[in-house]
């Protein structure tokens, strides 16, 4: 596994926590994301399976690769209709042009692409349709991107000395296509959830530089939110509000006559 992807297993340590508020996937996305004639698809890095129960209900056979015992544990309670496999990116116990389709929900950044995509390329089938998405809150809306520049700004001050408020980076490349994959097709949309606060500081929680905090100052991070929640938005209780989210998903077919 890549340096990267070893980083990314720690999200495991929040399993319940990621399982319970992280939001889930678009119809129009998928809509968008799966052919037509989708038997097989594949749900690469599943986590706690916040897609792979969206595609269950679409898809025939789904199969959730994920590398964290942690986070398979979770998704093998909520998730029974999918089969489940340890993998990842760079190594998938499947046999070659498996899938009809595969996609990749909120972790292409944690992938090796040189080693990834030939791997990716191994498991479709010729002309399979390989999708990434990317699904964030909209910080072109302003209270978002107050909230966003406020929920930062308490991480840094509970990391310690030396820390710094850096913006959350959204320039992650691209998948590399060359031969073995069409050029990449692009739809960004936006969309949005209802959120309670309990809801709205545990999806805050699950930020990766939210997860590198102990536990102590997690839990000084959550009861600042909430308070913030409170003092600005009037947010508490069972009151819900609209959380705006943006999602950008990319395409591409697996060439018939490309050998990975």
């Amino acid at each position: 596994m890549a340096e990267s992807g070893t980083r990314g297993l720690s999200f495991g340590e929040i399993a319940d926590r990621y399982d319970r508020f992280r939001p889930g996937v678009p119809t129009e996305a998928l809509d968008w994301l799966l052919p037509d004639d989708c038997e097989t698809v594949v749900d690469l890095a599943a986590g706690t399976g916040a897609l792979t129960r969206r595609l269950v209900d679409r898809v025939r056979h789904v199969v959730a690769v994920e590398p964290d015992p942690r986070m398979r544990e979770a998704l093998a309670r909520n998730c029974s209709q999918a089969r489940l496999l340890p993998g990842t990116a760079e190594w998938m116990p499947l046999p070659d042009g498996r899938a009809d389709a595969l996609l990749i929900s909120m972790a292409w950044h944690w992938m090796d692409p040189r080693r990834a995509m030939p791997e990716i390329a191994r498991v479709l089938r010729a002309g399979g349709t390989f999708g990434v998405l990317w699904n964030h809150r909209d910080l072109s809306v302003p209270w978002v991107a107050d909230f966003d520049r406020f929920t930062r700004a308490l991480r840094v001050r509970e990391s310690g000395p030396g820390a710094t408020a850096e913006a959350p980076s959204r320039n992650v490349k691209d998948p590399p296509t060359g031969s073995l994959f069409s050029p990449l097709d692009e739809l960004r949309l936006t969309w949005s959830m209802p959120v309670t606060a309990e809801e709205l500081v545990g999806l805050m929680g699950t930020d990766a530089s939210a997860i590198a905090l102990a536990a102590e100052a997690r839990h000084a991070v959550d009861e600042q939110v909430s308070k913030y929640l409170y003092d600005e938005l009037g947010l508490t209780g069972d009151r819900t509000i609209e959380l705006p989210m943006a999602c950008r998903c990319l395409r591409t077919i697996r060439n018939p006559d490309a050998a990975p």
